[in-house]
């Protein structure tokens, strides 16, 4: 039992490391936005698999969707983080204003943020676990569900929780708005440009009041997310590990916002706080971010998840050759592709002949590397058990991201700032990520073997 302990707890420990690596690949140029929550969502899938280290686990297509329900939910956070000091910050025509506003409404504004911030993925990542075989009216429905409630809070519910939590906001906007020429109210505005961003970053105060409605908007739409699972698929565990990540993110995303608390002088600016010389706020609330939710999700997975069968059948409705044309597509452009081929793209994107030949190269090896596989492991991958294919995914994706993330670069590369404490614990993630993927590989494969043999 010592033994079995230790093994759970080095486990849960590199699921935040892992966590807190991808995180922090996110905030990088390359990844970013909805596209770094593919790949978070991805290596944080792969990897729960390969320590279950179940046959009949979650198929990599499955994978693939879950990774991609991720992207349905990229926060705007900008304005959010110093919150928590008690100050908004909003610049007028006639210069920058700083507005007292309750720390509580900034924490607030946080747990809310954090908790929409997986609303899909983290039902769906349950799902990959709780053995209920889902039809397809079954995903409908959960993604359904949390758009209704999602963009319909947007457009009601959340602007009375944004003036009662931080009344501040909406008069702040309400003032943008005359400055501009705009005779509307910040609700009126809003529904004059439903969801518009872009548009309200040109006004004072629109920007904050915007994120502080998609904050709102997108725990709720988490809340109906869960609900779904639970009482319309009714499927407990995916509703469970539904709230568990959610919560996670919650709580992770504003624990580590102290960064910002001590990196802008504590309370009001007027605490003599400071990061010490190589510690980035914003770079060091992204990793434990990630470090805190990861770890807290991992151990409830790894404790909870059913010993039971995935139950996928959606998939197998589909003529064969069909079938095996849309698994290439999705496993090979979808979730290889794009995680190889983008952070190339967007880091390279300053010099077109660079990036050129940086796509070039990126398509060029993802093709080889499907050709080259074909036979021994399927046009798909699906010739090859999930225990040894999620290991090896995720382990061969967390070196690619750390190459790509510090050497790949038409600016000055990454490396150069490699004594960075935030680079420094990339570094450290990726070394202890990689060595656990190849442990958990040889235990599987292992495993694998004397199950044959047995058989």
């Amino acid at each position: 039992m010592k033994r079995l302990n230790t093994s759970y707890l080095l486990s849960v420990l590199v699921g935040a490391l892992l966590t807190g690596f991808a995180w922090r690949v996110r905030g990088t140029g390359g990844w970013g936005a909805a596209w770094g929550l593919l790949n978070a969502g991805m290596l944080l899938t792969l990897y729960l698999l390969a320590v279950r280290g179940k046959p009949d686990g979650a198929s990599l297509s499955l994978v693939a969707f879950t990774a991609a329900s991720f992207m349905l939910t990229a926060p705007a956070w900008g304005t959010l983080l110093t919150q928590i000091t008690g100050q908004m910050k909003v610049e007028y025509a006639a210069g920058e204003q700083i507005i007292s506003v309750s720390p509580v409404s900034g924490v607030i504004l946080m747990l809310c943020m954090g908790f929409g911030l997986a609303a899909v993925f983290s039902v769906m990542l349950g799902r990959c676990f709780s053995g209920k075989a889902w039809r397809l009216r079954d995903y409908a429905a959960v993604l359904v569900v949390f758009l209704i409630i999602a963009y319909g809070a947007k457009a009601s519910l959340a602007h009375p929780l944004v003036r009662f939590v931080q009344p501040q906001t909406a008069e702040a906007f309400r003032q943008g708005l005359a400055e501009a020429g705009i005779e509307q109210t910040p609700f009126a505005a809003y529904l004059s440009h439903y969801n518009a961003e872009g548009w309200a970053k040109k006004i004072a105060g629109g920007r904050h009041y915007y994120a502080c409605v998609s904050a709102f908007s997108s725990a709720l739409g988490s809340i109906a997310a869960i609900l779904a699972a639970r009482f319309i698929v009714k499927d407990r565990y995916a509703a469970r590990i539904g709230l568990t990540v959610c919560s996670a993110f919650a709580v992770a995303i504003t624990v580590s916002d102290l960064f910002f608390w001590f990196d802008n002088g504590g309370y009001h600016g007027l605490q003599s706080f400071t990061l010490p010389e190589g510690w980035a706020a914003w770079s060091l609330w992204e990793y434990f971010t990630g470090f805190l939710a990861g770890g807290a999700i991992t151990a409830v997975v790894l404790k909870t998840a059913p010993d039971a069968p995935s139950g996928e059948h959606l998939l197998r409705k589909l003529p064969a050759k069909a079938q095996s044309v849309f698994l290439c597509l999705l496993i090979w452009v979808g979730l290889i592709g794009c995680n190889v081929v983008r952070p190339l793209q967007r880091r390279l994107d300053e010099n077109t002949a660079i990036m050129i030949v940086g796509i070039a190269v990126g398509v060029i090896a993802v093709v080889s590397a499907m050709l080259l596989l074909r036979k021994k492991c399927g046009w798909a991958l699906e010739q090859v058990f999930m225990p040894l294919l999620a290991p090896s995914l995720c382990g061969a994706f967390v070196l690619y991201d750390t190459f790509v993330c510090f050497f790949v670069s038409t600016d000055e590369p990454a490396v150069r700032s490699a004594g960075q404490l935030h680079n420094v614990l990339l570094l450290i993630s990726c070394a202890a990520v990689t060595a656990y993927c190849a442990v958990l590989f040889r235990h599987n494969h292992i495993s694998t073997n004397k199950k044959g043999s047995i058989s």
